[in-house]
């Protein structure tokens, strides 16, 4: 009976495996990326050696760091040093503006977010050259082209820095993550997902079909 159960459960997700788009050509066509949870919010982090073209300048910002995490989320809430009920109940029911939080990562992201859940992604370079653009969109810009640092980030070497997008309860922080991802081409369903256990969960069942069934 436990054969057929698990013999069900893989052909499940090997099934589901259809929906990933921009696979590896090959082993070494392979990266990854990772996704970290810290309770209500969840970011994305990624290696400096791929952050391309469209990321390279977090080096000129931060200096050169071996990973970057990086996160997006309502501007008042995100930024402020007293959370308070009124931000809170802007945050949620009133479209707010946004700010993207990045965090130079000196270190692995297995030690440096050891209290966090962590769970780590492959994807093709592709699928990661895309993941670049869509957080790039993201960076709001002034007139001069250039983005628009706000204040120091929460923890680390980090800063804040204006967003594009309007925050509110349909569109967390956790939206924006998965949209990130599914924009990716991962077989993730951005649409109500509005809470970091939601992404989580996607992201297991994701990794889980990527290493059952590319081969």
């Amino acid at each position: 009976m436990r054969k057929i159960l698990f013999t069900l459960i893989f052909l499940i997700q090997c099934n589901s495996f259809k929906s990933w788009k921009y696979l590896p050509e090959n082993k070494s066509d392979e990266t990854y990326i990772y996704i970290v949870s810290h309770g209500w919010h969840s970011g994305i982090v990624l290696q400096n050696e791929n952050l391309g073209e469209e990321l390279k300048f977090l080096n000129q910002i931060f200096g050169k760091n071996p990973y970057y995490e990086i996160g997006w989320g309502d501007k008042g809430f995100y930024e402020a040093e007293e959370i308070t009920t009124k931000i809170t109940l802007k945050a949620k029911f009133i479209p707010t503006p946004t700010v993207l939080h990045i965090v130079a990562v000196p270190t692995s992201p297995e030690n440096y977010f050891s209290t966090s859940e962590l769970i780590q992604i492959p994807i093709s370079k592709k699928a990661h050259k895309i993941l670049n653009e869509k957080i790039l969109q993201t960076f709001k810009k002034n007139r001069n082209g250039e983005l628009i640092k706000t204040r120091k980030g929460i923890y680390g070497n980090s800063f804040f820095f204006e967003a594009n997008g309007s925050y509110y309860i349909l569109n967390t922080c956790n939206t924006w993550t998965a949209q990130t991802l599914e924009e990716a081409g991962l077989p993730i369903n951005s649409i109500l997902t509005l809470t970091s256990r939601s992404v989580l969960s996607q992201t297991r069942d994701a990794v889980l079909s990527y290493l059952c069934c590319k081969n």
